[in-house]
């Protein structure tokens, strides 16, 4: 949708820089794989039991179940709210995470990558196929930062002054898989590039799934009524 004042919305500018984002990962991404031993070796540097426990928190932020939930909440609450189409959206925004996890899952199963606490740890193809992908060999993307990211962006993409909250949140799921030694960087950067592509799609070509941009306009013409 164009905005007719010709001038991007804050959330236009978001979905660009996001779009932009991921091209950038991208294009990191091989280096970041080629880099991921000595990354680790420097993730390592940290274990600190604190820092670790913490961490063992954080980490659930990224499970399957709590981000697929999170757009379900947002939208029962707009639709108790009466907000127009609240119910549809919340819909959309948990299809488009989980849809995002689905294609993790394939991707793992593609790619058998061996985790840095297993045998052959980094190795792609370390079997294959190996379907279903054991735990061990189910690196390559992490699936906490693939539906992390998805719904930090997505909840961005809706209420965008909610930027700075959801996403370092997002950020501190993809280093506790890491810190927690159960993937590489390149793996928290795979998942977080596929989290927010599937949601930039879904977000693009289903009017549904976006949340409807206020107006100073209507609002003025709904106190007029009032």
């Amino acid at each position: 949708m164009v905005n007719p004042s010709g001038v991007p919305t804050e959330r236009e500018s978001l979905s660009t820089g996001w779009r932009l984002g991921v091209l950038v990962g991208l294009a990191v991404l091989p280096g970041v794989a080629v880099a991921d031993r000595s990354l680790m070796m420097g993730a390592q540097a940290w274990h600190r039991p604190p820092l670790v426990e913490a961490m063992q928190i954080l980490t659930w932020l990224g499970y399957g179940a709590v981000d697929i939930g999170i757009p379900i909440v947002v939208g029962l609450i707009g639709w108790w709210r009466d907000a127009p189409g609240g119910l549809a959206r919340g819909a959309w925004g948990a299809g488009s995470v989980a849809l995002a996890g689905i294609l993790d899952q394939i991707l793992k199963n593609i790619s058998c990558r061996a985790r840095p606490n297993a045998p052959g740890a980094g190795t792609f193809f370390a079997t294959f196929p190996c379907f279903p992908a054991p735990y061990a060999l189910a690196s390559f993307p992490s699936g906490h930062a693939t539906t992390a990211f998805a719904t930090a962006v997505l909840l961005s993409l809706w209420y965008p002054r909610s930027a700075g909250l959801c996403i370092p949140l997002a950020v501190l799921v993809g280093l506790s898989r890491i810190m927690l030694l159960s993937h590489f960087p390149s793996d928290v950067l795979a998942g977080a590039l596929l989290g927010t592509a599937v949601v930039l799609a879904v977000h693009a070509h289903v009017p549904a799934a976006r949340r409807p941009r206020a107006t100073r306009a209507s609002g003025t013409a709904g106190r007029a009524g009032a």
